[in-house]
């Protein structure tokens, strides 16, 4: 590490540093925002009123989303998405693992709770989400400072609130060191811009059914989780999943299997500026490709009726 002592050179970088330099006042209208609404509600909450005094999604924060390959990490981020639409937020999705159409294709049955929505309702969709949802059409690697570039003209051309990236393995940082300065600088463009960033990454392949991955199980270098707001871990319920299988393969053999078990689950296993962590279960249903709160409760509406009706709640 170089000390520079130069006086000249130290005065120079000071000046060009001062404007970061500001009065606590500046800060209290914001400060007093989070203690009046309660920590655990400042920031866009997800679509289940379950999650709403516990979680919340806030600016200038960035949000590990961790899981294993087919967990649903981009299909959950992409119901959170219109929930973001529905209550006015601009998201931009850089889906580097997924063309454009597919994940408008998906989202599409998502929002109307059918598996093949006809014409006139994916138009409906798309006619209420304008504006709100943006594609960053790039399919494979990309360069970190590409990525950088892009959430820079998000938030000054679009005004988006969020950015979803999936994943970092696309962004081109293979070696521990590279993913350390990415995520460092991803957080100072989160601050800079008063946007939440997401980052999709992968956990180790769990040792067997019963394992919910952990903060430690996130690949790569520590330093993700660490200079990270919030990590979360999206799983799927594979216990469950191989009873059933074992079920519809062997139907005279005597299976113990609940449906009213859990399908799947977000862990928040990281939130800083909250004051909870834990489990939040859910269960999917197939034709509309979401997460549900409940079991057997059916696609949830969209748009969800808060957005109709502006309230601090989420419809379920």
């Amino acid at each position: 590490m170089n000390i520079i002592k130069d006086v000249d050179m130290l005065s120079f970088i000071g000046k060009q540093q001062s404007q970061s330099i500001l009065p606590a006042s500046d800060f209290f209208d914001e400060a007093m925002d989070r203690i009046e609404q309660g920590v655990s509600v400042y920031g866009d909450p997800m679509p289940w009123s379950k999650t709403c005094d516990k979680f919340r999604w806030r600016e200038s924060e960035v949000t590990i989303w961790g899981g294993y390959n087919g967990s649903g990490k981009s299909l959950v981020m992409g119901q959170q998405c219109l929930h973001f639409a529905a209550h006015g937020k601009k998201t931009v999705i850089a889906s580097m693992e997924m063309p454009g159409a597919a994940t408008i294709a998906r989202m599409l049955r998502q929002a109307t709770g059918r598996e093949k929505p006809t014409r006139q309702e994916a138009m409906e969709v798309m006619q209420y989400t304008k504006d709100k949802i943006w594609i960053y059409d790039q399919v494979g690697s990309v360069n970190p400072d590409v990525i950088l570039g892009m959430t820079h003209w998000a938030s000054k051309k679009i005004g988006a609130n969020h950015v979803m990236i999936d994943s970092l393995v696309k962004c081109g940082v293979a070696d521990h060191d590279g993913q350390k300065v990415f995520v460092d600088a991803l957080a100072w463009s989160a601050k800079e811009h008063k946007i939440h960033i997401h980052l999709v990454h992968h956990v180790r392949k769990p040792a067997d059914d019963q394992h919910m991955p952990g903060k430690s199980d996130i690949k790569g270098a520590g330093e993700i989780t660490d200079l990270a707001d919030n990590v979360l871990i999206i799983g799927r319920n594979l216990v469950k999943e191989a009873q059933l299988r074992e079920k519809e393969n062997f139907p005279l053999r005597d299976v113990k299997y609940n449906a009213a078990d859990p399908d799947c689950y977000i862990r928040v296993v990281k939130q800083r500026h909250g004051e909870w962590e834990g489990h939040f279960n859910f269960w999917f249903d197939k034709t509309s490709q979401q997460w549900i709160p409940e079991h057997a409760m059916g696609p949830m509406p969209y748009p969800p009726l808060d957005a109709v009706t502006p309230t601090n709640e989420v419809p379920f």
